[in-house]
Parts: C-alpha cells; structure tokens; sequence
C-alpha cells in the first residue's frame, strides 16, 4: 500500500509540472534561448527557455540531441542560429544544458548554463551560472 501512495503522490508531482515540464524532462526552445544577450552578459537578467511559440512548433532534437531555430535572414544574408542541448537534470530542480550561439558569421559561441527553469518558461538570475 505504501508503495501505491508513493507511486500516486510521484504521478501528482510530476503531472503537476507547468508547460514548460515534458513528459521526459524540460523543454528548451532555441528560438527563445536566442534572445538572451549570450556574447555579452546572458546573466543580466532571466532567461526565458520556453513560451516563445506553441510546443508542437519547436523541432526534434536532431541526432546529436541538439534542437536549433534558424535566425531570419538579416539584409539578405544568413542570419545564423541558436541551438540548444540538455545535458543533464539536476535534484531537486536544476537544469544543465549547453547553447551554441551563431549570428551569421564564422565564429559560434558556446555555453554551459546551470539554474533553476521556473514554471513560467523562465530561469531567473538567483543561481545562473553560466560558463
């Protein structure tokens, strides 16, 4: 019996996670990553990883487990991308994982992040580290 309750107050918990929660995980969006200020200060202020755009919009992770958005065009020419990766998923509720930043050039930009996703789409400042 007490491996029912156990196993009922586990599914309550886990189905009580906001959008920004999957079924296996987190859900990071690269087209909302792209917003963050990653060449500059990308720990200035919160970090939104989802909400950008409708779950069903952000494509598979390809098979090295990176899902990327393609920055639009800029004056005709490539503008560039954002891609994301989870490494790793922390207890009780931090998340690691790496962004590649290119905005059209040769040079990619890549960090680590570690922080605490919030239910809003957002990781706030408080515990950022990124690296």
């Amino acid at each position: 019996m007490k491996r029912l309750l156990i196993a009922a107050a586990f599914s309550l918990l886990a189905s009580s996670s906001a959008s920004a929660m999957g079924g296996a995980g987190i859900i990071l969006d690269p087209k909302c990553l792209s917003e963050a200020a990653w060449a500059v200060d990308p720990t200035a202020g919160p970090i939104r990883f989802f909400g950008c755009r409708p779950a069903s919009e952000i494509p598979a992770a390809d098979a090295d487990g990176f899902t990327t958005y393609t920055h639009p065009l800029v004056n005709g020419t490539d503008g560039g991308f954002t891609r994301v990766k989870l490494i790793t998923l922390k207890q009780p509720n931090i998340v690691v994982f790496n962004v590649q930043d290119n905005g059209g050039g040769s040079g990619t930009m890549s960090v680590t992040v570690t922080g605490v996703p919030g239910p809003d789409g957002v990781m706030q400042t408080k515990g950022l580290e990124v690296q």
